[in-house]
């Protein structure tokens, strides 16, 4: 139903009784979801019987639903406002509220009438009531909070003159109704009021994903930024500048491009003209979902379209941008409008949408200067309702231990075996300091880079700590920052010391060593173990099976002494310990050596949920017994087969096999007086072993389903509250919107724009902050 429509004035007068007959079930039923209070559950003992005079207030959900008045809100014909104490007067109790512009919406006048009686009015005959009235109560919520001429609801909600201005609809999904109301403020130098104080955390991805066939979001307005490396694409015999720009021109023989928004469709970025900028006395030509519309020395202007669905074509997916003659540097492809002045979160069009002289053009600010930090509005919009950020991904900090195998020169895929068949590794490579010189650079010609450029050369290469820091003080989230694992120590303490001076003052710099250096699928784990050879003798077989679990703790202990000596003390810090969610023995081992503990403030364990893969694995024994693992996943046919055997008691790695794990983990931070943090978490659902070629396609299909499922919703809504009662604190859901793959379904949304209606893993983790309404655990 659209409520944009003047929809009371068009009902039939003999129909009005009908409706007045139904808002008033309405009002007994409630309006309730599983996330909601019924607005009768919350007077107070007070009588909230129809009247035709009370008092409007709303419960505010920032406030632990304290009641507040709302004044200046019209009811009936003009002239009749809402009084300071939120009080109405009207003939009968058939009042119209005017909401906004354009929607006089009839309602049974209360004697203390909420959002929630304002809401089920709302959604009248919707067919969807339980999920219309949560809707159209957070919107409201979301309105009141917004208009309140002083940002202040303490104080009670004063509805401001641009409250009637307003064209909204109430019953769609939070984000979009907060997109538009965004938009609609701009104008008025004002952005949308926030419903919680977020309370979890989520994972970043890199700047570009390395199979062509993933699309990641885009952080930059211009997205260049996020182009392939000109080496990638570009003929061999081209030379380059420190930054990676050609400084040879292209020949009939020899080709110099690069691609760009792999995979993209509508919603990874805006559709419309973009502005190129650039310097050199060479001409660019476009392709694939770019075409050039004008052309002057030093700035093209290209529409970008991006499709609804990806062509059969695989190479049609992308922008293609080509240097046809001579040379050129410092490329910049700009997003069409820009942002009003301190209102980042929005992307406008032109300055007509901002307070006079508020306006700032993303192509001014990138022509004057190329290097300027200028944020993807709808990459912080997503980011804001976190309160930290790992920036793991984007660092590119936690490569593959492929990355020191020997490969065809040129080829960074093509791996030289030995007589066994076994990978060969580099033993110099394999325990190299990662320096500080060899960092990004804010002059980069682009940061990340596909799998067709060497791991070696890929990695700690992702976005510069520049944009690391300004990323965190733009959100005003904590960020999570993992030091490479053979980083020097000159580096750890260059960054330490650049995060201490540029941080905000108000937020804490979270610190671990190094990924999951228990997984054997990252350079990091081999590295420790090396590095632990000096820790331990292999003729104690018990201890040596432990040296890289010691390494890894005392280099962690050395990471965070050096943090703690650049910041004067560990007021600013969060020094983290990372963990392998299934084995709190390996917490206690860590904790209990040497001095470690007292350099430690929390563990850091995983959050995954998945369901064994066989159960005929004689590794895993837990998953063996067919009559408690009845169906595993590789025999899943259908959605429903996959969430039976992650609903499976039996099964170690489902729901409440994860739940059992962070029992233990707390039990050991509590032990030590550690806080317990996730790094990571979410579903797990990836092709986990052996399986018929068939059948593989079909699987990737239904795991991908399944991430669809709004069931999935309902799992980590269950997730998240099995770790707040566990005694958990911050949880960081794996990970930022991408495409779910054949490599697993991990975006929390798979684009930045997609509706929250249509994201389940998404829409649950925001109706949890919803619920919560800020962190549970004091000194956050």
């Amino acid at each position: 139903m659209n409520t944009g429509i003047n929809w009371a004035n068009t009902l039939p007068t003999r129909c009005m009784g009908l409706l007045i007959t139904l808002l008033v079930l309405l009002a007994g039923c409630g309006s309730g979801t599983e996330s909601e209070t019924p607005a009768d559950n919350n007077n107070n003992g007070t009588n909230n019987a129809v009247a035709s005079s009370g008092r409007l207030v709303l419960l505010d959900p920032t406030r632990n639903n304290a009641e507040t008045p709302i004044s200046g809100l019209q009811y009936l014909n003009a002239g009749n406002v809402s009084g300071a104490d939120g009080g109405f007067s009207a003939p009968s109790s058939n009042l119209s509220l005017h909401l906004g512009s354009t929607t006089q919406l009839p309602v049974l006048g209360k004697t203390r009438l909420t959002q929630h009686d304002i809401a089920a009015a709302v959604c009248s005959g919707n067919a969807d009531l339980s999920a219309c009235t949560y809707h159209a109560r957070k919107n409201l919520e979301r309105f009141f909070l917004s208009l309140d001429s002083d940002r202040n609801a303490s104080n009670g909600i004063q509805l401001g003159a641009n409250a009637n201005s307003l064209n909204l609809a109430w019953n769609v999904s939070l984000d979009q109704f907060e997109n538009v109301l965004a938009q609609q403020l701009a104008i008025y130098g004002q952005t949308p009021a926030a419903l919680f104080q977020p309370s979890l955390g989520i994972n970043s991805e890199a700047p570009q994903a390395e199979q062509n066939s993933i699309s990641s979001p885009v952080p930059f307005a211009d997205i260049f930024r996020v182009a392939r490396p000109l080496r990638e694409y570009s003929c061999k015999d081209v030379a380059y500048d420190e930054n990676g720009w050609a400084t040879t021109p292209p020949s009939a023989t020899c080709i110099i491009r690069t691609f760009l928004l792999d995979s993209a469709v509508q919603g990874q970025v805006p559709n419309g003209r973009y502005s190129v900028l650039y310097e050199g006395t060479g001409k660019l030509e476009y392709s694939g979902y770019a075409k050039l519309v004008n052309s002057t020395p030093g700035r093209d202007e290209i529409d970008v379209t991006l499709p609804a669905k990806l062509d059969s074509v695989a190479t049609n997916n992308r922008i293609g941008v080509r240097i046809t003659s001579g040379t050129v540097k410092n490329i910049r492809i700009v997003m069409p409008g820009g942002i009003c002045e301190g209102q980042p979160f929005t992307r406008v069009d032109g300055a007509a949408n901002c307070p006079a002289g508020q306006y700032r053009s993303f192509e001014d600010t990138l022509r004057a200067d190329r290097n300027a930090i200028v944020f993807n509005p709808s990459y912080l919009n997503f980011l804001k309702n976190f309160r930290v950020v790992r920036m793991m991904n984007l660092m590119e900090a936690s490569p593959s231990y492929l990355t020191c195998a020997q490969t065809e020169p040129g080829k960074p895929n093509s791996f030289i075996r030995d007589a066994d068949g076994n990978l060969i590794f580099d033993q110099t490579c394999l325990v190299q300091e990662f320096r500080w010189e060899q960092r990004s650079k804010l002059a980069d010609a682009v940061w990340g880079a596909s799998g067709n450029i060497a791991r070696l050369e890929r990695y700690g290469r992702g976005v510069p700590i520049e944009v690391q820091v300004e990323l965190a003080n733009q959100l005003n989230a904590h960020p999570w920052f993992n030091i490479p694992h053979n980083a020097s120590e000159t580096y750890i303490r260059e960054f330490a010391r650049y995060v201490e001076a540029h941080l905000n003052t108000g937020l804490k710099a979270h610190v671990e060593y190094s990924n999951e250096t228990w997984n054997g699928i990252f350079w990091a784990y081999y590295y420790v173990l090396k590095k632990g050879e000096d820790l331990s003798s292999p003729t104690d077989e018990r201890e040596w099976n432990w040296r890289g679990v010691y390494y890894y703790t005392k280099q962690a202990s050395k990471v965070f002494q050096i943090w703690e000596d650049e910041f004067g003390g560990t007021q600013r810090l969060v020094r983290l310990l990372g963990t392998y969610q299934n084995d709190a023995n390996r917490t206690e081992r860590m904790l209990a050596y040497s001095d470690t503990r007292q350099y430690v403030d929390a563990i850091a364990t995983g959050g995954y949920f998945y369901a064994c893969w066989r159960n005929d694995d004689a590794k895993l024994p837990a998953c063996n017994d067919s009559s408690k693992i009845p169906k595993p996943l590789v025999n899943a046919t259908s959605v429903d087969d996959i969430f039976a055997a992650m609903d499976n008691i039996n099964d170690p790695f489902g729901l409440e096999g994860l739940k059992n794990q962070f029992t233990k983990q707390a039990a050991v931070a509590q032990k030590y007086g550690k806080a317990l943090y996730a790094y990571e978490g979410g579903q797990h659902l990836t092709i986990g072993g052996e399986i018929a070629a068939d059948r593989r396609q079909n699987m990737v299909d239904l795991l991908h389903a399944a991430n669809r499922d709004p069931r999935m919703g309902e799992r980590y809504q269950r997730l998240l509250e099995m770790w707040k009662a566990a005694g958990g604190q911050t949880f960081m859901l794996f990970s930022v919107p991408h495409t779910f793959s054949q490599y697993g379904s991990f975006g929390i949304k798979e684009s930045l724009n997609q509706p929250r209606s249509s994201a389940p893993k998404y829409d649950a983790a925001m109706k949890f902050q919803e619920s919560q309404g800020k962190c549970w655990w004091s000194g956050c």
